[in-house]
Protein backbone atom coordinates (compact mmCIF):
# COMPACT_ATOMS: atom_id res chain seq x y z
CA UNK A 1 0.00 0.00 0.00
CA UNK A 2 1.36 3.54 -0.90
CA UNK A 3 2.16 6.18 1.49
CA UNK A 4 -1.11 8.39 -0.01
CA UNK A 5 -3.08 5.09 0.05
CA UNK A 6 -2.73 4.26 3.78
CA UNK A 7 -3.17 8.27 4.70
CA UNK A 8 -6.19 8.14 2.95
CA UNK A 9 -7.35 5.01 4.67
CA UNK A 10 -6.29 6.61 7.91
CA UNK A 11 -8.17 10.03 7.58
CA UNK A 12 -11.34 7.97 6.73
CA UNK A 13 -10.90 6.40 9.82
CA UNK A 14 -10.17 8.90 11.67
CA UNK A 15 -13.65 10.60 10.19
CA UNK A 16 -15.38 7.58 11.46
CA UNK A 17 -14.22 7.92 14.93
CA UNK A 18 -15.04 11.66 15.22
CA UNK A 19 -18.64 10.94 14.17
CA UNK A 20 -18.15 8.09 16.77
CA UNK A 21 -16.82 10.57 19.70
CA UNK A 22 -19.54 13.13 18.29
CA UNK A 23 -22.52 10.97 19.22
CA UNK A 24 -20.99 8.95 22.04
CA UNK A 25 -18.98 11.70 23.76
CA UNK A 26 -16.02 11.24 26.58
CA UNK A 27 -16.98 7.26 27.09
CA UNK A 28 -16.31 6.69 23.67
CA UNK A 29 -12.53 8.46 24.06
CA UNK A 30 -12.25 6.22 26.93
CA UNK A 31 -12.93 2.97 24.84
CA UNK A 32 -10.83 3.78 22.02
CA UNK A 33 -8.04 4.80 24.60
CA UNK A 34 -8.69 1.42 26.03
CA UNK A 35 -8.61 -0.51 22.83
CA UNK A 36 -5.54 1.14 21.86
CA UNK A 37 -3.79 -0.20 24.58
CA UNK A 38 -5.06 -3.60 24.82
CA UNK A 39 -4.60 -4.39 21.56
CA UNK A 40 -1.33 -2.79 21.43
CA UNK A 41 -0.12 -5.35 24.15
CA UNK A 42 -1.81 -7.79 22.84
CA UNK A 43 0.03 -7.97 20.06
CA UNK A 44 3.41 -7.21 21.53
CA UNK A 45 2.78 -10.27 23.89
CA UNK A 46 2.19 -12.79 20.77
CA UNK A 47 4.01 -15.96 20.54
CA UNK A 48 4.00 -18.08 17.96
CA UNK A 49 1.30 -20.98 18.89
CA UNK A 50 3.56 -23.30 17.31
CA UNK A 51 6.35 -23.17 19.14
CA UNK A 52 6.23 -20.61 21.43
CA UNK A 53 8.91 -18.00 20.17
CA UNK A 54 8.17 -14.35 20.70
CA UNK A 55 10.67 -13.37 17.77
CA UNK A 56 7.55 -13.13 15.21
CA UNK A 57 7.26 -10.55 12.20
CA UNK A 58 3.66 -9.88 11.39
CA UNK A 59 3.12 -10.11 7.54
CA UNK A 60 -0.33 -8.28 8.26
CA UNK A 61 -3.08 -7.21 10.86
CA UNK A 62 -3.22 -10.12 12.18
CA UNK A 63 -0.99 -12.92 10.09
CA UNK A 64 2.64 -13.54 11.82
CA UNK A 65 5.29 -15.75 11.11
CA UNK A 66 8.27 -16.66 13.16
CA UNK A 67 11.63 -16.86 14.01
CA UNK A 68 11.43 -20.77 12.80
CA UNK A 69 9.42 -20.06 9.91
CA UNK A 70 6.42 -20.92 11.26
CA UNK A 71 2.97 -19.11 10.23
CA UNK A 72 -0.70 -18.22 12.02
CA UNK A 73 -2.86 -16.36 12.51
CA UNK A 74 -3.96 -13.82 15.95
CA UNK A 75 -7.72 -15.06 17.13
CA UNK A 76 -8.41 -11.52 18.64
CA UNK A 77 -10.17 -10.23 21.87
CA UNK A 78 -13.14 -10.16 23.23
CA UNK A 79 -14.65 -7.12 23.96
CA UNK A 80 -14.55 -7.17 27.65
CA UNK A 81 -10.82 -7.79 27.23
CA UNK A 82 -10.12 -5.24 25.50
CA UNK A 83 -12.70 -3.21 28.47
CA UNK A 84 -15.46 -1.87 26.19
CA UNK A 85 -19.12 -2.63 26.10
CA UNK A 86 -19.71 -5.09 23.49
CA UNK A 87 -22.35 -3.15 21.63
CA UNK A 88 -19.52 -0.24 20.99
CA UNK A 89 -17.36 -3.19 19.41
CA UNK A 90 -20.36 -3.66 17.10
CA UNK A 91 -20.77 -0.46 16.43
CA UNK A 92 -16.94 -0.08 15.40
CA UNK A 93 -17.56 -3.24 13.38
CA UNK A 94 -20.99 -1.79 11.58
CA UNK A 95 -18.22 0.79 10.50
CA UNK A 96 -15.66 -1.06 9.40
CA UNK A 97 -13.34 0.25 11.88
CA UNK A 98 -12.68 -3.56 13.53
CA UNK A 99 -12.92 -7.05 12.55
CA UNK A 100 -14.60 -10.12 13.31
CA UNK A 101 -11.85 -12.63 13.82
CA UNK A 102 -13.72 -15.14 15.79
CA UNK A 103 -17.40 -16.07 16.51
CA UNK A 104 -19.14 -18.47 18.13
CA UNK A 105 -22.67 -19.05 20.41
CA UNK A 106 -20.70 -17.70 23.09
CA UNK A 107 -18.15 -15.16 22.12
CA UNK A 108 -16.81 -12.73 19.44
CA UNK A 109 -13.40 -11.75 19.38
CA UNK A 110 -12.13 -9.13 17.32
CA UNK A 111 -8.83 -7.88 15.54
CA UNK A 112 -8.22 -4.05 15.55
CA UNK A 113 -6.27 -3.28 12.02
CA UNK A 114 -3.59 -0.75 11.82
CA UNK A 115 -4.81 2.06 9.96
CA UNK A 116 -7.77 2.24 13.21
CA UNK A 117 -4.87 2.10 15.93
CA UNK A 118 -3.20 5.28 13.86
CA UNK A 119 -6.58 6.64 13.18
CA UNK A 120 -7.46 6.29 17.26
CA UNK A 121 -4.32 7.52 18.11
CA UNK A 122 -5.04 10.83 16.36
CA UNK A 123 -8.72 10.79 17.74
CA UNK A 124 -7.54 10.67 20.99
CA UNK A 125 -4.57 12.44 20.91
CA UNK A 126 -6.79 15.48 20.03
CA UNK A 127 -9.13 15.04 22.49
CA UNK A 128 -6.62 14.89 25.10
CA UNK A 129 -5.28 18.20 23.59
CA UNK A 130 -8.30 20.43 23.71
CA UNK A 131 -8.79 18.96 27.06
CA UNK A 132 -5.87 20.37 28.86
CA UNK A 133 -4.83 23.43 26.70
CA UNK A 134 -6.13 27.02 26.64
CA UNK A 135 -3.50 28.77 24.28
CA UNK A 136 -4.61 30.04 21.24
CA UNK A 137 -2.92 28.18 18.59
CA UNK A 138 -3.09 28.71 14.70
CA UNK A 139 -3.22 25.69 11.94
CA UNK A 140 -3.90 25.28 8.48
CA UNK A 141 -3.73 20.75 8.86
CA UNK A 142 -5.35 19.16 6.25
CA UNK A 143 -6.03 15.33 6.95
CA UNK A 144 -9.27 13.88 5.57
CA UNK A 145 -7.76 14.85 1.92
CA UNK A 146 -4.51 14.88 -0.13
CA UNK A 147 -3.33 18.33 -0.59
CA UNK A 148 -4.18 19.21 -3.93
CA UNK A 149 -7.38 17.06 -3.72
CA UNK A 150 -7.61 14.60 -6.12
CA UNK A 151 -9.02 15.58 -9.58
CA UNK A 152 -12.71 14.40 -9.72
CA UNK A 153 -14.79 13.30 -13.15
CA UNK A 154 -17.63 12.30 -14.17
CA UNK A 155 -17.48 8.64 -14.37
CA UNK A 156 -17.75 8.84 -10.30
CA UNK A 157 -21.64 9.48 -11.51
CA UNK A 158 -22.00 6.58 -13.75
CA UNK A 159 -24.63 4.58 -11.28
CA UNK A 160 -27.00 7.91 -11.36
CA UNK A 161 -29.06 8.33 -14.48
CA UNK A 162 -29.49 11.51 -16.14
CA UNK A 163 -28.35 14.78 -14.72
CA UNK A 164 -25.69 15.28 -17.01
CA UNK A 165 -25.17 19.07 -16.45
CA UNK A 166 -25.68 18.44 -13.12
CA UNK A 167 -22.51 16.21 -13.37
CA UNK A 168 -20.68 18.83 -15.49
CA UNK A 169 -21.35 21.54 -13.12
CA UNK A 170 -20.71 19.56 -10.00
CA UNK A 171 -17.02 18.12 -11.66
CA UNK A 172 -16.03 21.74 -12.37
CA UNK A 173 -16.70 22.83 -8.78
CA UNK A 174 -14.86 20.15 -7.25
CA UNK A 175 -12.17 20.91 -9.76
CA UNK A 176 -11.85 24.85 -9.01
CA UNK A 177 -9.24 26.08 -7.36
CA UNK A 178 -11.26 28.18 -5.46
CA UNK A 179 -14.13 27.46 -3.60
CA UNK A 180 -17.28 26.67 -5.31
CA UNK A 181 -19.95 25.62 -2.62
CA UNK A 182 -22.82 23.59 -4.24
CA UNK A 183 -26.35 22.53 -2.83
CA UNK A 184 -28.34 19.77 -4.18
CA UNK A 185 -32.19 20.60 -3.42
CA UNK A 186 -35.32 18.65 -4.30
CA UNK A 187 -37.87 15.96 -3.40
CA UNK A 188 -36.61 12.56 -2.14
CA UNK A 189 -35.45 10.02 -4.30
CA UNK A 190 -34.49 12.09 -6.92
CA UNK A 191 -30.71 10.87 -7.14
CA UNK A 192 -29.51 13.95 -4.53
CA UNK A 193 -27.98 10.90 -1.99
CA UNK A 194 -26.57 9.02 -4.51
CA UNK A 195 -24.60 12.16 -5.87
CA UNK A 196 -23.28 12.83 -1.69
CA UNK A 197 -22.07 9.47 -1.58
CA UNK A 198 -20.30 9.46 -4.59
CA UNK A 199 -18.50 12.70 -3.89
CA UNK A 200 -17.93 11.35 -0.33
CA UNK A 201 -16.76 8.17 -1.37
CA UNK A 202 -14.25 9.03 -4.17
CA UNK A 203 -12.62 11.62 -1.04
CA UNK A 204 -12.67 9.13 1.30
CA UNK A 205 -15.14 11.26 3.91
CA UNK A 206 -18.10 10.52 5.66
CA UNK A 207 -21.63 12.29 4.77
CA UNK A 208 -22.30 14.15 7.73
CA UNK A 209 -26.48 14.20 8.44
CA UNK A 210 -27.15 18.15 9.83
CA UNK A 211 -30.17 16.97 11.55
CA UNK A 212 -28.27 14.42 13.72
CA UNK A 213 -25.36 16.72 14.56
CA UNK A 214 -24.74 19.13 16.85
CA UNK A 215 -23.32 22.95 16.79
CA UNK A 216 -19.98 21.59 18.34
CA UNK A 217 -20.02 17.84 16.41
CA UNK A 218 -20.00 20.12 13.27
CA UNK A 219 -17.66 22.82 14.36
CA UNK A 220 -15.22 19.97 16.20
CA UNK A 221 -15.16 18.37 12.55
CA UNK A 222 -13.93 21.01 10.71
CA UNK A 223 -11.72 22.33 13.18
CA UNK A 224 -9.93 19.08 13.80
CA UNK A 225 -9.71 17.64 10.04
CA UNK A 226 -10.30 20.97 8.06
CA UNK A 227 -11.66 18.86 5.15
CA UNK A 228 -11.22 19.51 1.74
CA UNK A 229 -14.77 18.40 0.53
CA UNK A 230 -17.56 18.89 3.26
CA UNK A 231 -20.65 16.56 2.55
CA UNK A 232 -23.62 17.28 4.31
CA UNK A 233 -27.54 16.04 3.92
CA UNK A 234 -30.50 17.46 5.38
CA UNK A 235 -29.08 20.66 6.06
CA UNK A 236 -32.99 21.82 5.98
CA UNK A 237 -33.06 19.65 9.37
CA UNK A 238 -30.36 21.51 10.99
CA UNK A 239 -31.87 24.66 13.02
CA UNK A 240 -29.40 25.79 15.41
CA UNK A 241 -28.15 28.64 14.72
CA UNK A 242 -24.58 28.24 16.23
CA UNK A 243 -24.15 25.61 14.11
CA UNK A 244 -25.07 27.44 11.07
CA UNK A 245 -23.22 30.64 12.08
CA UNK A 246 -20.31 28.10 11.65
CA UNK A 247 -20.85 26.80 8.28
CA UNK A 248 -21.78 30.64 6.96
CA UNK A 249 -18.07 31.68 8.71
CA UNK A 250 -16.00 28.62 7.03
CA UNK A 251 -18.25 28.88 3.51
CA UNK A 252 -17.20 32.87 2.96
CA UNK A 253 -13.91 33.02 5.00
CA UNK A 254 -12.31 29.37 4.68
CA UNK A 255 -11.28 30.43 8.24
CA UNK A 256 -12.62 29.34 12.24
CA UNK A 257 -12.23 30.84 15.32
CA UNK A 258 -12.93 28.67 17.87
CA UNK A 259 -13.26 29.99 21.64
CA UNK A 260 -13.74 27.57 24.30
CA UNK A 261 -12.62 27.47 27.60
CA UNK A 262 -10.63 24.16 26.94
CA UNK A 263 -9.80 25.04 23.30
CA UNK A 264 -8.79 28.21 21.45
CA UNK A 265 -8.16 28.14 17.95
CA UNK A 266 -7.73 29.78 14.27
CA UNK A 267 -8.41 26.96 11.68
CA UNK A 268 -7.42 28.09 8.09
CA UNK A 269 -7.89 26.00 4.83
CA UNK A 270 -5.00 25.75 2.71
CA UNK A 271 -4.71 27.75 -0.26
CA UNK A 272 -8.43 28.82 -0.04
CA UNK A 273 -9.23 25.35 -1.18
CA UNK A 274 -12.55 24.04 0.78
CA UNK A 275 -15.90 23.61 -0.42
CA UNK A 276 -19.13 22.51 0.74
CA UNK A 277 -21.30 19.86 -1.00
CA UNK A 278 -25.07 19.92 0.91
CA UNK A 279 -28.43 18.53 -0.25
CA UNK A 280 -31.53 19.32 1.53
CA UNK A 281 -35.31 19.22 0.26
CA UNK A 282 -36.44 22.46 1.24
CA UNK A 283 -35.19 26.20 1.16
CA UNK A 284 -37.54 27.74 3.09
CA UNK A 285 -35.69 26.50 6.65
CA UNK A 286 -32.21 27.38 5.25
CA UNK A 287 -31.30 31.53 6.07
CA UNK A 288 -31.10 33.57 3.11
CA UNK A 289 -27.60 34.68 3.57
CA UNK A 290 -26.44 31.15 4.07
CA UNK A 291 -28.29 30.40 0.87
CA UNK A 292 -26.34 33.02 -1.23
CA UNK A 293 -22.99 31.06 -0.44
CA UNK A 294 -24.06 28.23 -2.61
CA UNK A 295 -24.39 27.54 -6.59
CA UNK A 296 -28.41 26.17 -6.16
CA UNK A 297 -29.01 23.12 -8.52
CA UNK A 298 -32.81 21.99 -8.27
CA UNK A 299 -33.69 18.41 -8.92
CA UNK A 300 -36.87 16.82 -9.96
CA UNK A 301 -38.14 13.69 -9.22
CA UNK A 302 -37.30 10.49 -11.51
CA UNK A 303 -40.22 9.32 -13.94
CA UNK A 304 -40.98 5.67 -13.90
CA UNK A 305 -38.83 4.70 -16.61
CA UNK A 306 -35.81 6.72 -15.47
CA UNK A 307 -36.05 5.31 -12.12
CA UNK A 308 -36.51 1.55 -13.27
CA UNK A 309 -33.14 1.75 -15.17
CA UNK A 310 -31.08 2.98 -11.67
CA UNK A 311 -32.55 0.37 -9.83
CA UNK A 312 -31.65 -2.29 -12.24
CA UNK A 313 -28.25 -0.24 -12.79
CA UNK A 314 -27.56 -0.22 -8.83
CA UNK A 315 -28.96 -3.74 -8.56
CA UNK A 316 -26.35 -5.50 -10.93
CA UNK A 317 -23.61 -3.46 -10.45
CA UNK A 318 -23.17 -2.86 -6.96
CA UNK A 319 -25.53 -5.48 -4.91
CA UNK A 320 -24.88 -8.16 -7.60
CA UNK A 321 -28.31 -9.03 -8.27
CA UNK A 322 -28.53 -11.27 -11.57
CA UNK A 323 -30.16 -8.95 -14.24
CA UNK A 324 -33.55 -10.80 -14.54
CA UNK A 325 -34.10 -10.89 -10.60
CA UNK A 326 -32.94 -6.88 -10.85
CA UNK A 327 -35.60 -6.27 -13.45
CA UNK A 328 -38.10 -8.25 -11.77
CA UNK A 329 -37.48 -5.61 -7.80
CA UNK A 330 -37.74 -2.90 -9.78
CA UNK A 331 -41.01 -3.47 -11.83
CA UNK A 332 -42.10 -4.60 -8.38
CA UNK A 333 -41.08 -1.57 -6.48
CA UNK A 334 -42.70 0.93 -9.38
CA UNK A 335 -45.88 -0.96 -10.28
CA UNK A 336 -47.00 -2.57 -7.01
CA UNK A 337 -45.39 -0.37 -4.42
CA UNK A 338 -45.99 2.90 -6.25
CA UNK A 339 -42.38 3.92 -5.49
CA UNK A 340 -39.65 5.84 -7.33
CA UNK A 341 -37.31 5.47 -4.42
CA UNK A 342 -33.85 3.25 -5.52
CA UNK A 343 -33.62 2.42 -1.81
CA UNK A 344 -36.60 0.59 -2.12
CA UNK A 345 -35.07 -1.86 -4.97
CA UNK A 346 -31.99 -2.18 -2.40
CA UNK A 347 -34.33 -3.14 0.31
CA UNK A 348 -36.22 -5.99 -1.68
CA UNK A 349 -32.92 -7.06 -2.83
CA UNK A 350 -31.16 -7.55 0.19
CA UNK A 351 -34.74 -9.50 1.59
CA UNK A 352 -35.37 -11.81 -1.50
CA UNK A 353 -33.29 -14.32 -3.32
CA UNK A 354 -35.84 -15.90 -5.83
CA UNK A 355 -39.00 -14.72 -7.72
CA UNK A 356 -40.69 -15.94 -5.38
CA UNK A 357 -39.13 -14.45 -2.49
CA UNK A 358 -39.79 -11.09 -4.10
CA UNK A 359 -43.84 -11.43 -4.72
CA UNK A 360 -43.88 -12.76 -0.67
CA UNK A 361 -42.16 -9.70 0.63
CA UNK A 362 -43.82 -7.04 -1.64
CA UNK A 363 -46.83 -8.39 -0.70
CA UNK A 364 -46.22 -7.82 2.12
CA UNK A 365 -44.73 -4.29 2.19
CA UNK A 366 -47.80 -3.62 -0.19
CA UNK A 367 -50.03 -4.78 2.87
CA UNK A 368 -48.26 -2.73 5.51
CA UNK A 369 -47.64 0.19 3.57
CA UNK A 370 -48.05 3.26 5.94
CA UNK A 371 -50.15 6.31 4.27
CA UNK A 372 -47.71 8.66 2.66
CA UNK A 373 -46.88 11.76 4.34
CA UNK A 374 -46.76 15.41 2.47
CA UNK A 375 -43.43 15.70 0.92
CA UNK A 376 -41.33 19.12 2.53
CA UNK A 377 -40.01 19.67 -1.30
CA UNK A 378 -41.37 22.62 -2.45
CA UNK A 379 -41.38 23.80 -5.99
Amino acid sequence: MSSEDRESKIGAAVAKLVAAVNRYGSDAVEWLSKIYAEWGEYLAKTKCSKCGTSNIKWIDDYSYECENGHRDRVLGLEAWELGVPSWFMRVLNDMGLVNVLYKSRSSTNYGVPQTTMEAIKRVVSAEHTAATHGATTYRAAQVLQPSPPKQIDVSVFSDIVGYDDVKELIVKALNSPRPVHILLYGPPASAKTMFLEAIANFYGVPILVAGASTGPGIRNFIADYVPRVLVIDELDKRRDPQDLSVLLTWMESQRLVITMVTRREVVECPDMGCRVVAACNTLDTIPRELLSRFTILEFEEYKESEVRDICISILTRREGVDKNIAERIADAVIKELGSKDPRDCIKISRLAENEDEIKNIVAILKRRKPKKKASTYKK
